[in-house]
């Protein structure tokens, strides 16, 4: 089986998934789909996600290829596949909190700040960043509220999981959008432990900047 990740070096969807492989050690190759330039409004990589996001996952078993997109389905194939060390550890209601943390971002704050709602909302920058402002900080109030009987040096617990795959790369957003991470002091210190740590650096945008 050989993997292939289409992705764009600062989407905090891709990073998701490039941490996710860095943790299990999954080789990938990395193929740069330049979301400002529309490469992902091509009819050839239209044909691999009808949906025109990223990351898409490439799968080339007997020469044939077959896709997955979207970050949470990636991750989640990712685990079944390649189990160790786990990104859902835990019993049953333990991997439900992961799971519910993962989508206060995933679902709640993501979708409504990406570039194209954005867009889609305002076209005037200063608009727009209010927009994100608001989304941000009205998701990570309640995802500071979540982890009050959850977090230990990450979201839950001592062990990095799928909440921390989508809370950090969402913390690089709200950085860029000079929101003030102190302003939630638990995914403040989620932050600065897990940015630390060197399958996070492996994935960063920085590594992947054109």
């Amino acid at each position: 089986m050989k993997l292939k990740l289409y992705h764009y070096w600062r989407s905090s969807a891709s990073w998701r998934v490039r941490w996710a492989f860095a943790i299990k050690k999954i080789a990938c190759e990395f193929v740069s789909i330049n979301l400002l330039e529309g490469e992902q409004k091509r009819p050839e990589y239209l044909e691999r996600n009808p949906n025109g996001t990223v990351p898409v996952l490439e799968i080339v078993e007997k020469g044939k290829s077959r896709f997955l997109s979207e970050s949470m389905a990636i991750m989640e194939w990712a685990e079944e596949l390649f189990p160790k060390p786990s990104l859902l550890p835990g019993d049953a209601y333990q991997k439900g909190v992961i799971r519910q943390l993962a989508e206060v971002i995933n679902s709640g704050i993501h979708p409504v700040q990406n570039l194209r709602v954005r867009k889609f909302y305002s076209q005037n920058e200063e608009k727009q960043k209010e927009w994100a402002t608001h989304w941000i900080c009205a998701g990570f109030s309640a995802y500071e509220k979540w982890m009050r009987q959850t977090a230990g040096r990450f979201s839950v617990g001592d062990q990095i999981t799928m909440a921390d795959l989508c809370l950090i790369p969402q913390c690089y957003n709200a950085k860029r959008a000079d929101i003030a991470l102190e302003t939630f002091p638990t995914i403040a210190k989620i932050y600065a432990a897990a940015i630390a740590t060197p399958e996070c650096k492996a994935a960063s945008p920085e590594k992947f900047q054109p």
